[in-house]
């Protein structure tokens, strides 16, 4: 199954929950944050109940690679560079996450890496943002003393443009873990170390020489585009040149690289103005290269800044290392705490890490004599100087020995100096905090219980010590005088111990009984504040108090409310371990109706039907429990999911609607099981009532006019009917946009409806009719694309419907467009190449439909451009 999340979808990574939030610059449809590339897709995504940001990079067929492991293990030893975080990246395989791959195969060697806030390049050219001559001296000169550092340590970009620069600079609020200036994309990176890729760019649109056309692997490969980059951002203050630009993604064109155009006299003349004669005569040497040897170096670039600017980025540059590199590293551990875990080593025989550890030391606290000459003294006589090898595994395994010891500091602190180890990937430093935390939880709950064993542990001794001392006297007496034993002289000598030790006996039993009436009542107001912070949606409040709960009497209904947590925070695949640990342990009963239907949400929500089914089955067999409709209905969805209609079917008709809301999702559910079984008008006819019952729900609506469209596609209905249904499913669909114009899901809606009516229309000889319903498509794309949305069908269904309507010139720029944003569309090659047949421009149409052939994305296009180029040759039209 292809991978297509939507926002709030939850996925789980690295043993990590994360959910796909919506994109910002979208109203009113939820698309998740992402942004396409040439290679694939990389999403934001966020991790459940905390601040962090990653970005999952989804590649495209063809660039998915097993070498992406390999290449992460090496791209690690660069993540320390400045400008280089994307470096920090671990892959997706198999063998951890068999059962995501399972379902989604395009999520295999798919990466996850930090998410860097902040504009790119391309986000400036786009919005047309302008910007000071200041705030584009700073940017240029940042990006030239990044491309200067790497080059002088062998170390190239190789597909540098626009969208490749991010600028953490110019983010509010910016994270100081990231540098003022930042490149991703960053999988064909040259470096001695490095294996050079199978496939190479041959460069991006607007920043590609001509002399580059295969791509290229090398320490100067950079220059060229970097050029171009530098001479853009410096020039960027100017309003003519940001008028002048090619497209949202370039300031010049493909076709114009390297030739004497408008564009590139404007902007030799601004850099000129901005930077001095030289900046201009440097990027006249690039754009005169013959190769990329020819170009200048970034040094010579920039050593042009004026020199406030210069150390301004050299000041921003120290900052950033310093911060990296903080004057005890690794953390604030003690002296003290490094000896320990030293010896700790030791003490479990691994010399090595032992050792490592003891060499550190030494360089870190050299003004501590006495140590390092009794370290170095123990280092000589085991010949073991040298550069400390701080090993991450050697501290996993120490952590977890103590661990299993119970031991729960002394693991703490291997598992917070392992977190701060350079060698740690992302995902292990994430993973690392989770467990940091849970046994700092850990340690915080013990330290409360014997808290409270301390002073019940006082008082017994106290009371013990009183009964002691009213004894020792009198029997001191006694043994001196050994008077003869009288029972009334006994009772009128001692009657001030015996009543102590009355009171004593009576104190601990009363206290015993006022300690467990205090843990009953403690045990019911945990679990009625969990409740109140549960209703309340504050999931991580609520999961600690019901586990305090827990921990002082477990129950089975305490065990389904913190599985009921997890779920509500998105964390399924902890709560299906939670229940079924349980159920293991013989604590929870393999026939708790709640569990089950718990068990089955949870992987109904992983969208894991099959494994759902039994556990709603199990908990649907009680007919009186209150989750006997939830799980019929889960079932109902879970069975046509997985194309098992029959069963489907026979059970919807036991869900009972009990007003009008309910009995219009019942009809809902009805019309989506006839939708799957190709049953149109009986689809038309649920959803039909669904929005009789419920008018105000727009998803049942939304859903109604899909199925009209759907339906007059057929030849179920004559074309008196169709028309009708055209026109009742544009007064739905105007409807919609009247509570909400800017909506783009459904204005993305009302333009496929207008052009499927259209088309309609245009069949039936309706000439008039048809460019006048193809204009309103027109409108509502056009409507769309206003708002700020480049969806690659969308645009290019604007270009069809240009051409539909005649306005030829608009349609093939619209078209360019589409595939200059999305280089591996392959529908749009074939779109484009059957405009240049229509227009009788075959030789043009030939790479087009060639192209589509060569991605192979869909195998009717592929089938047609075969054809078409078939007869094109025995037309002999190409000639």
């Amino acid at each position: 199954m292809s991978f297509q999340p939507e926002v709030r979808e939850s996925i789980r990574l690295f043993k990590r929950r994360y959910t796909f939030p919506k994109h910002p610059a979208v109203q009113g449809i939820d698309i998740p944050y992402g942004q396409e590339g040439r290679q694939g897709t990389v999403y934001q995504i966020k991790e459940d109940n905390t601040r962090n940001k990653a970005a999952l990079k989804v590649f495209r067929e063809r660039f998915k690679n097993k070498n992406q492991v390999n290449l992460s293990e090496q791209l690690k030893n660069y993540s320390s560079f400045y400008g280089l975080s994307a470096c920090l990246r671990s892959v997706i395989e198999e063998g951890e996450h068999a059962r995501l791959i399972g379902q989604y195969d395009d999520l295999e060697y798919s990466l996850i890496m930090p998410w860097i806030d902040g504009p790119t390049w391309a986000d400036i050219l786009m919005g047309e943002q302008t910007l000071s001559k200041e705030t584009c001296l700073r940017i240029s000169c940042m990006l030239a003393f990044l491309l200067k550092e790497l080059e002088e340590a062998g170390i190239a970009h190789c597909d540098l443009s626009s969208s490749n620069v991010i600028l953490p600079f110019l983010q509010e609020n910016a994270r100081p873990n990231f540098a003022a200036i930042e490149l991703i994309d960053i999988e064909e990176l040259y470096a001695p170390e490095l294996s050079e890729p199978k496939a190479l760019p041959g460069g991006s649109p607007g920043y590609a020489a001509n002399y580059v056309k295969d791509g290229v692997w090398s320490k100067d490969a950079d220059r060229f585009a970097g050029a171009v980059l530098l001479a853009e951002m410096a020039s960027w203050h100017q309003e003519e040149v940001c008028s002048l630009k090619a497209d949202d993604f370039s300031y010049f064109d493909t076709d114009e690289m390297q030739k004497e155009t408008e564009r590139y006299k404007k902007l030799l003349d601004a850099l000129q103005e901005t930077l001095g004669e030289q900046a201009a005569k440097l990027f006249k040497q690039a754009w005169k290269s013959n190769s990329l040897e020819d170009c200048p170096t970034f040094s010579e670039w920039f050593e042009l800044f004026p020199e406030h600017v210069r150390n301004f980025v050299i000041i921003s540059h120290e900052k950033y290392m310093a911060s990296k590199k903080p004057s005890v590293p690794l953390g604030t551990m003690s002296l003290d705490t490094l000896l320990r875990i030293a010896a700790a080593f030791e003490g479990l025989g691994n010399k090595r890490a032992a050792h490592s550890e003891y060499q550190f030391i030494m360089n870190q606290f050299p003004e501590q004599k006495a140590v390092v000459e009794e370290l170095q003294m123990l280092l000589n006589e085991d010949e073991e100087n040298g550069r400390p090898e701080l090993i991450p595994a050697h501290y996993l395994e120490a952590a977890q020995h103590f661990e299993k010891l119970q031991d729960w500091n002394t693991a703490l602190i291997f598992y917070t100096r392992c977190s701060q180890l350079p060698s740690v990937d992302f995902t292990t430093k994430e993973e690392l905090s989770i467990i940091i935390e849970e046994l700092q939880n850990q340690i915080r709950a013990e330290a409360e219980q014997q808290s409270t064993a301390e002073k019940l542990k006082q008082i017994a001794e106290e009371q013990e010590k009183a009964t002691a001392a009213a004894l020792a006297e009198p029997l001191e007496t006694r043994q001196a005088e050994r008077p003869k034993f009288n029972v009334q002289q006994f009772f009128f000598n001692n009657w001030k111990w015996m009543a102590g030790t009355v009171t004593a006996v009576c104190l601990g039993i009363g206290l015993y009984y006022m300690y467990q009436a205090s843990q009953e009542k403690k045990w019911h107001d945990y679990i009625k504040l969990g409740t109140e912070a549960f209703s309340q949606r504050r999931y991580s409040e609520a999961e600690q108090y019901i586990q305090k709960a827990i921990d002082k009497k477990p129950t089975e209904d305490l065990y389904t409310k913190m599985a009921t947590i997890y779920i509500s925070q998105g964390q399924n695949q902890q709560a299906i371990q939670y229940l079924s640990d349980l159920k293991l342990k013989k604590e929870l009963s393999p026939k708790n109706t709640e569990a089950n239907y718990l068990m089955g949400r949870a992987y109904f929500i992983e969208t894991n039907y099959n494994e759902a089914i039994p556990y709603y089955e199990a908990a649907y067999k009680d007919k009186k429990n209150k989750y006997h409709q939830d799980a019929i209905r889960d079932l109902v969805i879970s069975y046509a999911s997985i194309n098992q209609l029959k069963k489907a079917n026979t059970l919807v008709e036991q869900l009972q609607g009990k007003d009008n809301k309910s009995k219009a999702f019942v009809a809902y559910l009805k019309g989506d099981l006839y939708k799957r079984q190709g049953k149109g008008t009986e689809a038309v006819d649920s959803f039909e009532e669904s929005v009789d019952l419920d008018p105000a729900n727009k998803k049942y609506i939304k859903k109604l006019i899909e199925a009209y469209i759907n339906n007059n596609k057929t030849n179920q209905t004559d074309d008196s009917t169709k028309t009708k249904t055209y026109e009742n499913a544009i007064s739905l669909a105007n409807s919609l946009l009247r509570e909400d114009y800017t909506n783009i899901d459904y204005l993305n809606l009302s333009g496929q409806l207008y052009y499927e009516y259209g088309l309609f229309a245009e069949d039936k000889k309706q000439k008039a009719k048809s460019q006048n319903l193809y204009k309103e498509a027109l409108n509502a794309y056009n409507q769309v694309t206003d708002l700020g949305i480049q969806e690659r069908n969308t645009i290019l269904n604007t270009g069809i419907l240009y051409e539909k309507v005649g306005d030829k010139a608009k349609a093939e720029a619209t078209y360019k467009k589409v595939i200059k944003q999305n280089p591996v569309y392959g529908h749009a090659y074939f779109v484009y190449g059957m405009f240049q047949i229509k227009e009788k421009n075959y030789k043009k149409a030939l790479p087009l439909l060639k192209k589509v052939i060569q991605i192979n994305e869909d195998p009717t296009d592929v089938n047609l451009a075969k054809e078409r180029i078939k007869e094109m040759k025995v037309k002999k039209v190409l000639i």
